[in-house]
């Protein structure tokens, strides 16, 4: 049974959700209530969950029963009342609530803290600089040596190990002359900087010729997931011994058709020249959107609450915490980075803001120029995901409307389109212009340097620079 709702505006960024609950909604959601404490707790002279709900009801009290209702169904009815009126919440509501169910049924009500709307300014015509496409030659080079390393071979080296090399070692770790248990290993062969081997035991390799020795510490932190290690600092003594270097295979029309789908040199050239020009295009073309998004940013107002870059930073560390080795905490990751999670957490804030604010903008645009997506719109970009994704078309509107993920595509492309018709009302023009122009006297910038002494501002003025305050910490 539907429920009745009504939003009252309480402030700026505030709503109270005034909600009405049918009688007979509760009175259904109280005997589910009932069933299943009958089924938790035993009641002498019945079996579980065979006992009268009339029983149960007077075991409990009714009290009891009406708080373990609402335990089950208030985050329900929240959540239709969130659906059903659009609101959009930055944080968990304040509830305010009847003791009783009256004849009209249960009454509450949420007061809520929304999402702040951005302020426009000038969002059309601004000059953005955009950048051209560089491709350095050296690049090519670089790439092309990267698919010769596909058929590199390792050559035995007299001389000492250099980054990039691949060495054969023995090493022991010893903590107070005791030997520690897993830091130990026999012809363990790892490449000098590569990715198996952490910076300080890998740089301490470097120099080292093959049956040569050396001795050094490594200090591992507190947080560390290998309790045998935690805390303690390791004297590792490392064997070098052999040392092979990597050797590309000439460059050759034959050694192009084993590593590429072309034939001779020229055209493996030729295509990777021109596949690394298209991806320099994309970041060229995708920095100039960012760039237009921050210039629309620029010229608007919008106050973020704390509590959206608080949530919003919550959210990359959940995120991170998902792509960490298994049994890691984020605090052991982050200590063996040598940073803090609280440390973290501040480094965050200010991106995470700013990506806030970016939103927030481009919906305001979205709004005022009522930019829509319509089912047809929907269903076209589901066909082009399910081609690209190799995937049936049906089947994946199917998923999308099983849980929820219709509305969430539509906010995507509505955000999109806006961002297109900013570009598309933005001007172009070349970094070095618009680094000429920043140099430029403005008003703005008289102001600016008039400032406190409110003197007149001229070319040869120095502007000052805004004093900003650390608050001390609580």
């Amino acid at each position: 049974m539907a429920i009745r709702t009504e939003v009252v505006p309480v402030e700026e960024n505030r709503v109270r959700i005034d909600v009405v609950v049918p009688k007979e909604e509760v009175d259904k959601k109280i005997d589910r209530t009932l069933k299943r404490l009958g089924r938790e707790v035993r009641i002498p002279g019945f079996r579980p969950g065979k006992a009268p709900a009339k029983v149960v009801a007077q075991r409990f009290g009714q009290e009891i029963v009406f708080e373990e209702m609402l335990r089950d169904a208030l985050g329900e009815w929240y959540g239709q009342a969130i659906a059903e009126t659009g609101v959009r919440p930055i944080d968990d509501p304040e509830i305010d609530m009847d003791d009783e169910v009256g004849d009209e049924g249960l009454k509450f009500n949420a007061t809520i803290a929304t999402r702040p709307t951005a302020k426009l300014g000038e969002y059309k015509g601004l000059e953005v600089a955009k950048g051209t496409p560089e491709v350095p030659e050296e690049m090519i080079e670089e790439e092309i040596d990267r698919l010769r390393g596909l058929s590199s071979r390792l050559e035995p080296v007299e001389r000492g190990a250099q980054v990039g090399d691949f060495v054969t070692i023995d090493f022991d770790g010893s903590v107070d002359g005791e030997q520690v248990a897993g830091a130990s290993a026999r012809d363990y062969l790892v490449e000098v900087g590569g990715p198996r081997l952490v910076a300080a035991f890998s740089d301490r390799l470097v120099g080292v010729e093959p049956g040569g020795t050396t001795t050094f510490p490594i200090d591992y932190p507190k947080e560390d997931g290998r309790a045998e290690l935690a805390g303690k600092t390791v004297q590792y003594t490392v064997t070098v011994k052999g040392v092979q270097e990597k050797v590309l295979p000439e460059l050759t029309d034959e050694l192009a058709s084993e590593i590429s789908e072309h034939d001779t040199v020229a055209e493996l050239r030729a295509s990777v020249a021109a596949r690394l020009e298209q991806s320099a295009q994309a970041e060229v073309d995708e920095l100039f959107r960012r760039m237009v998004i921050d210039a629309a940013v620029a010229k608007a107002t919008v106050d973020i609450p704390e509590v959206m870059t608080r949530n919003r930073v919550d959210a990359i560390l959940h995120e991170t915490s998902h792509r960490l080795p298994q049994g890691m905490t984020l605090a052991q990751y982050f200590a063996m980075s040598g940073t803090s999670l609280d440390e973290t957490r501040a480094e965050l804030a200010p991106d995470a803001e700013m990506a806030i604010r970016r939103e927030l903008v481009v919906e305001a645009v979205a709004e005022a120029e009522n930019v829509v997506v319509t089912d047809e719109d929907i269903e076209t970009q589901v066909r082009t995901d399910a081609v690209a994704a190799g995937r049936d078309a049906d089947e994946l509107m199917a998923e999308l409307n099983k849980y929820g993920g219709v509305e969430t595509l539509r906010d995507d492309m509505v955000m999109r389109k806006a961002v297109d018709l900013l570009i598309e009302h933005s001007t172009p023009i070349p970094v070095a212009l618009k680094e000429a122009r920043d140099q430029l006297w403005t008003p703005e910038k008289q102001k600016e340097a008039a400032g406190e002494s409110g003197g007149l501002w001229t070319p040869d003025t120095p502007v000052k620079k805004k004093r900003t305050t650390k608050k001390a910490d609580a």
